[in-house]
C-alpha cells in the first residue's frame, strides 16, 4: 500500500504556520477532537486555562497518562505532545475541563481557545469502559441519555464563560454530542456558532433529522464518514456527510482518525462509501429498525448485564481475561429467565438474518 499523508504528517508539514497565517481547517478539528481523549480533567484545574504545552507536560506528570486500551489510537499521546511543540498549536489554551463516570454516563468534555479568537468546544467518544458502550448502545432507544445531558448543560456553561465564535465537535460518540447540544443551545449561544463538527459520529433518530431545529442547524454541521466505516452510519445521519478515504483495515480500523487520508488542510473525499461499508451498514440498521424500543432496551441491558458478569469494567480487562469473562458470561446468561433468553436468541437470528439481507441489498444497487 502506497504511503498516505494523515493528521501527524499534516502537523509536521503545517505545524509552523500560525492561526493568523493559515485558518482553522478541517484537521485541525480532527487534532483537537483525538486531544481530548486524554484525560486531561486529571491534570488541569476545572477553572484553570493552560497553553497547551503546560497542559501537555501536566498530563505527562500523570500515572498511565498515555495508556490507549482497545479504543484510543495508540498515536494519541505523541499526537498530543508533539502538537504542544508546535508552532500552530502552542498558543492554544486549554480550560474548562470535565468528566464524569457513573452507572450509565461516560462524558468528558475541554474547550481550546484558538489564537484567532474563538473557541472550539470539544467532547470526548467513547473509551474504553463498558459504560460508554452501553450508553452508545442507548442511544438507540433513549434521546437524550445521560452523556447528551451533559453535553448540552456543558455548552452552555462554556459559551457563558468565554466570548467570540465557537466551534463544537468531537470524534465519534463526541460528534454526537456535539451536534446535540448545538441543536438543544439556547439562541443566543447558537447564534455564536460557526461550525459543528461530527467525526464518525453516529446519527440520531428519524424524528429529530427531520425536525426544523436540525435543517435550521444544516449549513453549519459538517459531517465526515470514512468510506467502509459502521460507527458513523449508526442510526439516521446527516444526509450530506462527506465521504471520506480511509486506510483503516475493518469498521474499527476506519473509524481510526490516524488512518483518514489529508490532503492540504482536510481530507480525500470520494464520491461513495465502499461495497463493504454499504452492506454492513445497510445490514446493522434494517437490525436496529427491526426491534422497537423496549426491544432495543431490553438487549442493551441484558448485553451489557453479561458483559460485566465477569466484573470488567473496560474491554481490556474483558481482553486480558477473555477466557474467565467468557464463562462468567455463559453463567450469567444461564441464570437469566427463560423469556429472556428466548428474546436475546431471536434477537441474535434477527440480526444473523438482517446482515445478511442487508448484504444482498447492497450487492444489488452495486
Amino acid at each position: 500500500m502506497a504511503r498516505f499523508q494523515n493528521c501527524m504528517d499534516y502537523l509536521q508539514i503545517r505545524g509552523v504556520l500560525p492561526f493568523s497565517v493559515a485558518p482553522f481547517s478541517p484537521v485541525d478539528n480532527l487534532i483537537l477532537s483525538a486531544c481530548v481523549y486524554l484525560p486531561f480533567e486529571r491534570a488541569l484545574e476545572p477553572e484553570t486555562w493552560l497553553t497547551l504545552p503546560q497542559a501537555a507536560r501536566a498530563l505527562e506528570g500523570l500515572p498511565d497518562w498515555d495508556a490507549v486500551g482497545l479504543v484510543m489510537s495508540k498515536d494519541t499521546p505523541a499526537l498530543v505532545v508533539r502538537a504542544a511543540r508546535s508552532d500552530r498549536f502552542a498558543p492554544v489554551r486549554v480550560g474548562l475541563a470535565q468528566a464524569a463516570l457513573a452507572e450509565d454516563t461516560q462524558f468528558a468534555a475541554l474547550t481550546y481557545r484558538l489564537p484567532d479568537g474563538s473557541h472550539y468546544i470539544c467532547f470526548r467518544g467513547t473509551d474504553d469502559t463498558l459504560v460508554g458502550w452501553k450508553e452508545c448502545f442507548a442511544m438507540s432507544y433513549a434521546f437524550p441519555v445521560p452523556g447528551q445531558q451533559l453535553a448540552q448543560d456543558y455548552l452552555v456553561r462554556a459559551a457563558r464563560q468565554t466570548t467570540g465564535p465557537l466551534r463544537v465537535g468531537g470524534h465519534s460518540k463526541g460528534g454526537n454530542l456535539a451536534v446535540w447540544a448545538a441543536l438543544h443551545a439556547p439562541a443566543d449561544v447558537q447564534d455564536r456558532i460557526v461550525r459543528v463538527y461530527s467525526n464518525d459520529g453516529p446519527g440520531f433518530g428519524r424524528d429529530l433529522v427531520s425536525t426544523p431545529a436540525y435543517q435550521a442547524l444544516a449549513p453549519r454541521l459538517v459531517t465526515y464518514v470514512p468510506q467502509a466505516s459502521l460507527v458513523g452510519t449508526l442510526l439516521h445521519q446527516d444526509p450530506n456527510a462527506q465521504i471520506i478515504r480511509s486506510h483503516g483495515v475493518g469498521t474499527v480500523g476506519q473509524h481510526d482518525p490516524f488512518s483518514w487520508e489529508v490532503h492540504g488542510t482536510g481530507f480525500v473525499v470520494l464520491d461513495h462509501r465502499s461495497r463493504r461499508g454499504e452492506r454492513e451498514s445497510a445490514g446493522f440498521q434494517g437490525w436496529v429498525d427491526s426491534l422497537d424500543r423496549r426491544e432495543r432496551e431490553e438487549f442493551t441491558e441484558v448485553l451489557f448485564s453479561l458483559l460485566s458478569a465477569s466484573q470488567a469494567e473496560t474491554l481490556s480487562e474483558l481482553s486480558q481475561s477473555w477466557a474467565d469473562s467468557a464463562l462468567a458470561a455463559v453463567r450469567a446468561y444461564g441464570d437469566l429467565p427463560p423469556q429472556v433468553r428466548r428474546d436475546m436468541l431471536d434477537y441474535l437470528w434477527r440480526f444473523l438474518v438482517s446482515m445478511g439481507t442487508g448484504g444482498a441489498a447492497a450487492a444489488r444497487r452495486g
